[in-house]
């Protein structure tokens, strides 16, 4: 055909056209909102996403309270497993790792939360004066240290306190509790969206993690090093539990007390088995929360209002903050609610169809990884009005909503059955963290601003921004 290069310019551009338009792999993970947001307005409430090898269906608010709440269909332990890569974990512990995991934060934490925070309070009132002192040095020199550094940390002293006991706290174990941590966390994909081979070849990024941290970390770190002692532990604890002597207020006060007790067999003495023994296992949403008091300076004065009117006063006469304190800090709580309401999450918990299941008009078969667009709950127009984004740090306050109550409009730590269990001790520690700093100081960002460092995960990866903090004249605490 003759002068057919005519045709080529308008091929280009059509072509051209639809390679922009056309969803891209990366725009889930660099743009996650607008990519599932569009997918939702194209087809509807509920979506099949290839993602990291598999295919997931995400749903909107419509479907969320049913995939969340209803285990029978949906399973959380299933899913949990396929998205964190722990299906062999899992066999080791016969199915059971979450569920004794919920038990065993339930009995040893939640129930013990008030006696949990008088002993860890010290800690971060140590910590937080500290740091203060250090920013406020940095300040002259324009060296900024780091609070999320700072306070890794205290998280990993009470991190061993709570589990294991005083006694294991030294520098040695502290810098193994640090590596395992980070070691679980790449292993159960938190830094999985950062590493092409991750995003676009999951297989290959499993199979490395996995060799890496179970065949190398884990049993040349912290089995190595902590496993004799923590054996002896178990073997001491059961003896303890078989001579009938301890009552509830002399037993050991740490989880790994709790885990013996609960599968030592005084009927029949027998021990536990070797896989129990290998398994057990925080949180930067405080992070979160200071980044948003950077940018939002106007809540500072009544928070520190309430800080004032909460604190408790000891036996010397010195303020100081109480587990009633924290209870009763709740302008602190709904700001804390909101601030994890509006950092926006994107996908929620995973569950796993234990059969094919009717999502409006779509059939998700049997064995899919199901979940619900948390920014579809968290910003819904019909709970929240015409501009659900907007920010109301004290609403929460006003209705009565605590941080870590869930619910249809509120799922942040999940809903139903398996929804986190580690929240009661999370937003106390959020609170210790930030009301310690606040006491003490100004938080503000250096560049004005922060960055969300990855959209699709923001549960467990901080936003970026240097917080810069200045010494109050006259410290709260």
């Amino acid at each position: 055909m003759e002068n057919a290069y005519l045709f080529a310019a308008p091929l280009a551009m059509t072509l051209y056209a639809w390679y922009i338009k056309r969803p891209r792999p990366e725009d889930i993970f660099e743009r996650p909102r607008e990519a599932y947001g569009a997918a939702f307005a194209a087809y509807g409430p509920v979506i099949g996403v290839r993602r990291k090898g598999n295919l997931e269906y995400i749903v909107n608010h419509e479907h969320a309270r049913h995939v969340l709440s209803c285990d029978r269909l949906f399973s959380f332990e299933k899913g949990s497993a396929a998205i964190m890569n722990l299906q062999p974990i899992m066999a080791l512990t016969e199915g059971a790792l979450f569920r004794d995991l919920q038990d065993f934060v339930r009995e040893g934490i939640i129930n013990r939360i008030d006696e949990i925070v008088e002993r860890i309070n010290p800690l971060f009132q140590r910590d937080a004066k500290e740091f203060v002192d250090l920013a406020g040095k940095g300040l002259k020199s324009s060296t900024y240290p780091s609070c999320f550094d700072h306070f890794h940390n205290t998280i990993a002293e009470t991190t061993l306190i709570l589990l294991l006991g005083q006694e294991y706290v030294n520098e040695r174990n502290l810098d193994i509790i640090e590596d395992v941590s980070n070691g679980m966390a790449e292993l159960t994909g938190q830094y999985q969206n950062f590493s092409f081979i991750g995003k676009y070849m999951p297989i290959l990024w499993i199979l490395y993690t996995w060799v890496k941290v179970m065949l190398i970390n884990i049993p040349f770190g912290f089995l190595r090093k902590y496993g004799p002692k923590i054996w002896q532990d178990i073997n001491r604890y059961e003896d303890l539990i078989a001579s009938g002597t301890l009552s509830g207020k002399n037993e050991p006060r740490n989880v790994l007390f709790l885990m013996t007790k609960t599968y030592y067999s005084l009927k029949d003495r027998k021990r536990i088995g070797a896989a129990r023994r290998l398994y057990m296992s925080v949180l930067l949403l405080w992070y979160w929360v200071l980044c948003q008091l950077a940018t939002r300076p106007e809540y500072l004065a009544p928070l520190r209002d309430e800080l004032s009117q909460v604190l408790e006063e000891d036996d010397e006469g010195k303020l100081r903050l109480t587990a009633q304190s924290l209870r009763e800090a709740r302008l602190m709580d709904s700001f804390i609610r909101e601030v994890m309401r509006l950092k926006g999450d994107t996908i929620s918990t995973m569950r796993y169809t234990t059969c094919d299941v009717p999502l409006g008009e779509v059939i998700v078969p049997k064995g899919y990884l199901v979940t619900a667009m948390s920014t579809t709950v968290h910003e819904n127009p019909e709970v929240f009005g015409e501009t659900p984004r907007e920010f109301h740090g004290f609403q929460w306050a006003e209705i009565g909503k605590e941080a870590v109550m869930t619910g249809p409009a509120h799922i942040v730590f999940g809903l139903g059955r398996f929804a986190c269990p580690g929240r009661v001790l999370a937003v106390n520690e959020i609170k210790l963290i930030v009301m310690s700093l606040i006491a003490r100081s100004t938080p503000t960002l250096l560049e004005g601003k922060f960055e969300v460092s990855d959209p699709l995960n923001t549960v467990t990866q901080p936003p970026k921004g240097t917080l810069v903090f200045h010494p109050l004249e006259k410290p709260l605490l």
